[in-house]
């Protein structure tokens, strides 16, 4: 049996059926809508962290940046020279030599999780057990790559652990290829770190590329946003179960999608987020 399938008119790739949509994060036509569902992932996730606070404290992050080194290591192209003599920024449109962008940013995501893997097992071994709650990369406007690790920063055990975090990174940082580490401690409401983060998804502020242009760059890693999974656990908010909850509310089946909350109407029934989502078996009507 063959299947059927259709091409996307943006991209061009085949879409078997049943779907009536490309649902590839690199085509143009489903990125921003990709990028919705980032948004709203974080802003579940880090909400469900701030409830599950204890009731006397006060739920906050810790937000850092680690970014690509500087000129030292990734030269600026030449390729701006018709903008005459002027200094060179991403704002005007300035980017980092071609090769030497690609292989930093091919080499980032790996040279990220042996820094990270090396800071925690530090902490640990100082009886310190950081909470990472998400971590989030992005594309400058001179196209490179930097991250921004989110802590838990709400109880006194999470303060010290992300504070020692902190320090150990901006020390590890240079020797795994990475420039500034930001060390400033600014805790802010979970809601704030998420607005902050996701502002770039559509605006692209900051100098930063947005995440619906820049997803469709080689240069993004395969993982752009993760959200640990003690959260995603707890609140049943991934990308697979946004995109369950939007087909089943496109096909009709039984659900109405209102803010954060799945609300079910018809043959299916779950908790908010969808979580624990499953399908309800129609007895007939005895009396018919």
């Amino acid at each position: 049996m063959r299947l059927r399938a259709r091409v996307c008119s943006s991209c061009g790739r085949c879409i078997p059926e049943p779907l009536t949509r490309c649902r590839r994060r690199t085509c143009p036509s489903y990125s921003a809508l990709w990028a919705g569902d980032q948004r709203r992932k974080l802003f579940v996730n880090l909400d469900g962290y701030a409830a599950a606070a204890p009731a006397d404290r006060r739920a906050a992050v810790l937000m850092s940046a680690v970014t690509a080194p500087g000129v030292e290591h990734l030269p600026w192209s030449e390729d701006c020279a018709p903008l005459g003599e002027h200094r060179h920024s991403g704002h005007l449109g300035c980017m980092v030599e071609r090769e030497a962008a690609r292989e930093w940013n091919v080499s980032a995501p790996g040279r990220w999780r042996a820094l990270h893997r090396r800071v925690y097992t530090l902490c640990v071994r100082a009886g310190r057990k950081p909470t990472l709650l998400t971590r989030v990369w992005e594309l400058q406007h001179r196209g490179v790559l930097h991250v921004h690790p989110v802590l838990g920063f709400t109880t006194a055990s999470e303060r010290l652990a992300a504070r020692l975090y902190v320090r150990h990174l901006a020390a590890l940082a240079p020797g795994y290829g990475f420039g500034f580490v930001e060390r400033k401690e600014r805790p802010m409401a979970a809601r704030a770190a998420a607005a902050y983060l996701s502002a770039y998804f559509v605006t692209g502020s900051r100098g930063k590329v947005t995440l619906q242009e820049s997803v469709t760059d080689r240069a993004m890693p395969r993982s752009i946003v993760h959200v640990s999974t003690a959260l995603t656990l707890r609140t049943g908010c991934t990308m697979r179960r946004l995109r369950m909850l939007r087909f089943l509310h496109v096909r009709g089946w039984g659900g109405l999608c209102v803010g954060d909350t799945f609300h079910v109407v018809d043959r299916y029934e779950g908790h908010p987020n969808g979580a624990g989502l499953r399908r309800v078996r129609e007895e007939p009507d005895a009396s018919t």
